[in-house]
């Protein structure tokens, strides 16, 4: 006979924060912010509905926990790749958006830039918070990434503010058009063709000619 305590007993502990987030994450971008239940995270995860609020209070919660994972990290990421770089300014810019952003655009993280677009109208408060939290501070590294090479005398003379807005709304453009649209007419959209494009037009445009 199979002694009690030697009794197998099923692992009940509450699912990982991954676990939620990835759930989170697939139906946010299948069906939307307001759509999506609570309920049918906890399906999708495999879970019951209380084990959710043991990590989340509430799906906005859950969104800010998407976000953080799948955005912010990464942003963060490109932020200490900017304090310690030791190249020009156009190696930096080079380095990060061929890089690191290429890595997010082949992540389904790259959809919740549409996502919030989306739904920005009936939760403003979401759309708020993302411009806050990601979107400014993206454009405000951009802009200190202009800055350190218009000091440097890399670049031309230009408007650091607005010129890191029209780089960061060229991105975040193509981004929205691939998850709304899909794949362009013309074919399979090829994220790494567009950062290399903008990336010649940036050097076309800004660097001083025999600049790094």
């Amino acid at each position: 006979m199979t002694n009690a305590a030697e009794t197998t007993v099923p692992d009940k502990r509450p699912p990982t924060r991954e676990a939620l987030l990835d759930a989170a994450l697939t139906l946010f971008l299948e069906r939307g912010f307001a759509a999506t239940r609570v309920e049918d995270i906890a399906v999708q995860a495999g879970i019951s509905k209380g084990a959710v609020y043991l990590h989340f209070a509430t799906k906005k919660e859950l969104f800010e926990g998407v976000v953080q994972a799948g955005v912010l990290q990464r942003l963060e990421q490109a932020e200490q790749l900017a304090a310690g770089f030791e190249g020009s300014a156009m190696e930096l810019l080079t380095t990060m958006l061929q890089n690191n952003l290429l890595e997010f655009w082949g992540s389904p993280s790259s959809g919740i830039v549409k996502l919030v677009i989306a739904e920005s109208q009936q939760f403003p408060e979401l759309a708020i918070q993302y411009y806050e939290t990601v979107t400014g501070r993206a454009r405000e590294l951009l802009e200190q990434i202009i800055r350190h090479g218009l000091e440097r005398g890399e670049f031309r003379e230009l408007d650091p503010d607005y010129t890191a807005r029209v780089i960061l709304n060229a991105l975040d453009y193509e981004l929205v058009l691939n998850h709304t649209l899909g794949p362009d007419a013309r074919g399979r959209s090829e994220p790494h063709r567009y950062i290399e494009a903008l990336l010649r037009l940036i050097r076309a445009s800004v660097v001083c000619e025999g600049a790094a």
